[in-house]
């Protein structure tokens, strides 16, 4: 008779998702439409399974829009510091044309990188708007390299926006989810302590339907738990 291991809880995030979807996909192949506390307790692990994976799709984003932010405030810095030591350049007509595109700029400032997504990104777009009017594009003709830094800060405002949407196009479904730690707790706790109890005694009770998924979930969540124990080990050794 199978025992399922405890799935171990130092197994990552998007591992307990992973494992519990391959343990879902082989619970749906059966029929167990008879056993009510077996269907009551799935629908608990893949409606929390589906939650986990929003979860984790929502870290994701988050931390791709701080790399991409990072991205447009390097382009900002470069920007600024190149129009700036231009309004030292000994030809007037260089300096000048960069003093007006300078003091453009300055309405936004450096300071426009400390600011929330929501005000800096619109903040951003509005000066990248203003540098293609006719005055502010005369100046950076006149300036080798700063269409190049406004098309990079353009390029990087565009790649945040196109990513920011994506959140923003689930943010107000996933307003009050839990956070991707409680929720892999909730489907630990869930398979240790409920389903795997069950599924072996139900093995003993009824082999011919309870057998082969017990097997299946004992399978995956011992070779899971391997996982976690080797890079455990190899945390330790290396240390």
């Amino acid at each position: 008779m199978d025992k399922i291991p405890k799935i171990l809880t130092n197994t990552r995030v998007s591992e307990v998702n992973g494992l519990l979807q391959q343990i879902i996909d082989e619970f749906n192949k059966g029929d167990y439409s008879t056993d009510a506390y077996m269907s009551q307790a799935f629908q608990q692990v893949i409606t929390i399974n589906g939650q986990l994976g929003e979860a984790i799709k929502r870290d994701a984003i988050e931390s791709d829009l701080a790399d991409l932010d990072d991205v447009s405030d390097n382009a900002i810095t470069l920007l600024h510091g190149l129009v700036k030591g231009y309004t030292c350049h000994p030809d007037n007509m260089i300096a000048n044309a960069a003093r007006l595109l300078f003091k453009m700029i300055e309405k936004y400032g450096l300071e426009v990188k400390s600011k929330s997504y929501r005000e800096e990104y619109p903040l951003l777009a509005s000066m990248i708007s203003e540098s293609k009017t006719e005055e502010y594009a005369a100046c950076i003709v006149q300036l080798p390299g700063c269409d190049v830094r406004f098309e990079q800060l353009e390029t990087a405002v565009d790649n945040f926006n196109t990513r920011q949407n994506d959140y923003y196009s689930v943010k107000d479904e996933r307003s009050e989810m839990e956070t991707a730690s409680v929720l892999k707790k909730r489907l630990i706790g869930l398979m240790n302590d409920d389903v795997a109890p069950y599924l072996f005694v139900m093995q003993k009770v009824n082999g011919d339907v309870y057998a082969d998924l017990t097997h299946f979930i004992t399978k995956r969540i011992t070779e899971n738990n391997s996982v976690v124990r080797n890079r455990k080990n190899k945390i330790e050794t290396s240390s």
